[in-house]
């Protein structure tokens, strides 16, 4: 069996390609909750001691985070046109950008975790846990990117005043996350 035949999966490609309008925000988040989890079976095959069990169940929280604002941002511009036709237009916007900031920090988190557990991860899935942190690392700053883009679009002073500090705190946290640059191989 191949994972690529599952219908959940063909149902989530689905519903990125064949939309009206671009669905980056669920994307970011079913990109991030794919790193998470496997960085969690990383952290899982290197059998770690009591310690690495808390990172082990972090890791399972932040697939559900991510894989739940997913969810969130599917929903959310159809939730803010509607609250725009109420003239609750500025709540509706603020949803589209708490949600990218919650996935920015939650991507940050498991990149955390993974980089705190190198020194415990075996052999034999070093590599992967790599690429788990990388992808975690690239979900917190394309989630940084769509809060940016947001901002941009929606010239809010309130929104401005509220998530501008937040894009710098979240650019300052993901300029701090070392994923690997390179693998030796020679």
């Amino acid at each position: 069996m191949t994972i690529s035949s599952s219908a959940s999966l063909h149902n989530a490609l689905d519903f990125v390609r064949h939309r009206d309008h671009a669905t980056a925000g669920f994307t970011i988040a079913l990109t991030g909750a794919m790193a998470a989890a496997l960085g969690q079976a990383c952290v899982g095959i290197s059998k770690p001691a009591a310690a690495g069990m808390a990172t082990h169940q972090r890791l399972g929280e932040i697939v559900t985070g991510l894989r739940d604002s997913g969810d969130a941002d599917a929903t959310a511009l159809e939730n803010a046109l509607a609250l725009r036709a109420e003239g609750k237009e500025e709540e509706g916007w603020d949803s589209l950008l708490a949600i990218p900031v919650r996935m920015a920090d939650l991507a940050c988190d498991g990149a955390e975790a993974l980089q705190s557990f190198r020194p415990h991860v075996v052999d034999q899935v070093h590599d992967d846990m790599e690429f788990a942190l990388h992808l975690l690392a690239a979900t917190a700053r394309a989630a940084l990117l769509l809060v940016e883009s947001n901002l941009r679009q929606w010239r809010m002073p309130a929104l401005h005043a509220k998530y501008g500090p937040e894009t710098e705190r979240l650019a300052a946290r993901i300029d701090a996350l070392m994923p690997l640059k390179r693998i030796e191989w020679t």
